[in-house]
């Protein structure tokens, strides 16, 4: 653990966690290069998160927020926006004792089973989708169906390999999947070279925000983020995608 007046090139005084304040890091899994708040516990891509949701301003309209396999720190981003509005999901909520708001039952295979359409503000997600079985494409559709006109979708995913991969095959071992996916229970991985291409019929009807007018590669040193995150397409990358459209 060290604290940002030791290890890092950017001035002590303002390299500080967006979400919680510390100024102390620490490395994650023993990866040097991955850094970890020691006050909120959050990582790279929950700080990008957490930055991207203050400097946007984003208004409460009142209609529910989903936040799936919700993280502590995020948590506690989106409560402070949306107060009673914000909304925990996941496959399986009792894992989640630790919030103090009820976490929903929301099976993401499914989405339109537990989503009402148009009935959502926005929906908040951070290395998930990669977890989730069945044809991606249908799964977004039905995610931003529930969408409002106006609502948004802010989402990360790992990136690990250069082209799309996915395989369903329950009978793939744990090694398998963690040499094709990178880590034992992912169906797929995402490309480098054709992510957006992947995704694109899924978001019909979105635009995806350009976060480089909102946020700097000053803001992302100062808030221990990769200015990689924010210039090129990483594992700690934020995607926004605001609906303008049914």
């Amino acid at each position: 653990m060290f604290t940002a007046e030791h290890e890092s090139s950017v001035d002590s005084k303002v390299v500080t966690c967006p979400i919680c304040s510390s100024k102390e890091f620490g490395a994650y899994r023993g990866k040097p290069n991955r850094l970890r708040c020691a006050g909120c516990g959050s990582h790279e891509r929950g700080r990008f998160l957490a930055l991207v949701f203050k400097r946007l301003g984003i208004k409460n309209s009142g209609l529910p927020v989903f936040h799936f396999a919700p993280e502590m720190g995020m948590a506690r981003v989106l409560q402070e926006l949306f107060h009673e509005a914000y909304v925990p999901a996941d496959v399986s909520p009792e894992s989640y004792d630790w919030l103090n708001t009820p976490v929903r039952y929301v099976d993401l295979s499914s989405p339109s089973k537990f989503l009402p359409k148009g009935g959502v503000q926005g929906l908040v997600h951070s290395h998930v989708l990669e977890h989730i079985p069945g044809d991606l494409t249908s799964t977004l559709l039905q995610m931003n169906e529930a969408i409002q006109v106006g609502g948004f979708h802010a989402f990360v995913v790992p990136i690990f390999s250069k082209w799309y991969r996915e395989d369903m095959n329950p009978e793939l071992s744990h090694e398998e999947r963690d040499e094709l996916f990178g880590q034992f229970d992912h169906l797929r991985s995402f490309g480098s070279e054709d992510f957006l291409e992947r995704i694109d019929v899924g978001f019909s009807g979105f635009k995806k925000i350009d976060l480089t007018e909102f946020i700097s590669e000053a803001d992302c040193e100062m808030s221990a983020i990769p200015v990689s995150s924010l210039t090129q397409l990483t594992s700690h990358s934020v995607h926004f995608y605001r609906k303008i459209r049914d």
